[in-house]
């Protein structure tokens, strides 16, 4: 695998419009599906981080989809200048490992202007666009498409519908609809996100790689809100035979790659980096690591979080370890990763030189010198040492005291002061 990757290459398409990488690989026997010099293109919509919480279309499932195709190329909506070099949409980077572990070509070609969202915020305040927005849902409200879906759908995105619902014909239908009467009120602005502008400019870029593999299939994923456009821009094109995804079920249950798996169970995605990057490994793991255990309330109320996290976590933390010199931000989170597994004598035991450090004004970073602190004091809570546990609990008071963290102090602690902390980790 490693030498696999050692030997891709990075290659420009059509003034730099879309970027790919890969060396090519076999692709194992498939059925014929029509006109042998036909593109055969399979658009996977994907619902990004709500893959995370929906059992019915789960990271994996997008996997799965995409291995079931086995295509010659994987198109991801990551923008090319960012392709393999920053974190982006975990969907995009497993099709990208999953590429990677194939040999085949992968190519990204999202394009957008990251001031949109904050612009849209700021446009929908105004009294103009208060209105717009009061014409646009009286036409969803009357729309015969627009209304049959929802009353029969209700809340589809916070929902649990699976993957054959969000790559059907009827979501299609609603949100092809539902961009036509946006368009009709707004026109192609922030307030739909540039619809017509940005999905015409990955289209474009997307194509500048598709054109090239005439015989070849094609895996193209982008978000569910794009999917009919790009449905019906390939549907229409001469030498592109557009795959249905219910004309491949049932998914595959074949072993994936070990890069793959690691990736699904691990958050081991690595192998989706070019050589060199990303570049700052201690925001990389910091990153991963509060994304599992330092979530929303998570430092304040850790019985919300899952056991699966904190398991995680320690591979993680182990990985970062392993990488690169120790440092305060790794001490803390190896604290903490013990402390949520119930291991209050090994956080202690990496806790204390980071409180050391602390003292020897060694460390800036003011939420590791808080943290580092309170979870100190939890830790002598359970194990019955008061005396040191309130000396730790003395110390965030100062460390926060006059600065941003002042007011935090206060869910940080709780009434740890007054009561011995309790936590039952199992």
């Amino acid at each position: 695998m490693k030498r696999a990757l050692e030997r891709l290459v990075a290659c420009a398409v059509l003034l730099g419009a879309a970027s790919c990488v890969g060396e090519r690989g076999s692709r194992a026997a498939g059925p014929d599906k029509g006109d042998s010099t036909a593109i055969q293109v399979l658009v996977v919509g994907t619902v990004h981080d709500q893959h995370g919480r929906n059992p019915n279309y789960t990271y994996e499932d997008v996997v799965r989809i995409v291995d079931t195709f086995d295509p010659d190329v994987v198109c991801v909506e990551i923008r090319p200048d960012d392709f393999r070099r920053v974190p982006y949409l975990k969907e995009m980077m497993l099709a990208t490992v999953w590429g990677a572990s194939k040999g085949r070509e992968t190519c990204a070609f999202d394009w957008y202007d990251g001031t949109t969202r904050r612009i849209r915020r700021e446009l929908a305040e105004t009294p103009e666009y208060v209105e717009k927005e009061r014409e646009f849902q009286e036409l969803i409200a009357s729309n015969p498409i627009t209304v049959p879906f929802e009353e029969r759908y209700g809340d589809y995105w916070s929902g649990e519908m699976d993957y054959r619902f969000y790559n059907g014909s009827e979501y299609n239908r609603y949100f092809e609809e539902w961009y036509r009467l946006s368009l009709a009120v707004y026109g192609d602005d922030p307030l739909n996100l540039y619809y017509e502008s940005r999905n015409r400019r990955m289209m474009d870029q997307a194509w500048e790689v598709i054109r090239r593999f005439p015989g070849r299939r094609v895996a193209l994923l982008t978000g569910t809100e794009h999917k009919h456009y790009f449905d019906r821009d390939l549907g229409s094109r001469d030498g592109v035979q557009l795959i249905r995804l219910e004309d491949l079920l049932p998914l595959t249950t074949a072993p994936l790659d070990p890069s793959v798996e690691a990736f699904l169970l691990e958050e081991n995605d690595l192998p989706y980096y070019l050589e060199g990057f990303p570049e700052d490994t201690t925001r990389y793991y910091s990153g991963k690591v509060t994304n599992l255990i330092h979530g929303p309330n998570m430092d304040w109320r850790p019985e919300i979080i899952p056991t699966r996290n904190i398991e995680v976590a320690g591979l993680v933390l182990a990985r970062w370890r392993a990488s690169q010199a120790e440092s305060p931000r790794l001490l803390l989170d190896e604290g903490w990763q013990h402390f949520l597994a119930g291991d209050c004598p090994g956080a202690i035991e990496h806790l204390l030189p980071l409180t050391g450090a602390i003292e020897r004004g060694e460390v800036d970073d003011l939420f590791v010198r808080a943290y580092a602190y309170r979870n100190l004091g939890w830790c002598h809570d359970l194990l019955g040492d008061r005396d040191s546990a309130l000396e730790a609990y003395s110390s965030v008071r100062r460390i926060t005291a006059g600065t941003r963290m002042e007011r935090s102090a206060e869910p940080m602690l709780r009434d740890v002061e007054s009561t011995p902390f309790v936590w039952d980790a199992s």
